[in-house]
């Protein structure tokens, strides 16, 4: 995945977390951008964007605590 595509993919993330609507958050990265996603966390299976969602997240998490220990 690109760096573009990881920040994409964590907003989206994020925003699924704080309870933002998928359209409306994937309005907000343009058509280019929820194109990229589809099989990730602009998936349209619920199941799909759950499990990308928890990978993506996962993935910010596990940043944060390498950043914090460093």
């Amino acid at each position: 995945m690109s760096a573009n595509a990881d920040w994409q993919a964590a907003f989206l993330a994020v925003s699924t977390l704080l309870g933002e609507p998928q359209d409306v958050a994937t309005a907000a990265l343009g058509e280019a951008g929820a194109r990229g996603l589809a099989g990730g966390p602009g998936a349209t299976s619920r199941q799909a964007r759950a499990a990308a969602v928890a990978r993506t997240v996962a993935g910010l998490l596990a940043e944060l605590e390498r950043a914090r220990l460093a």
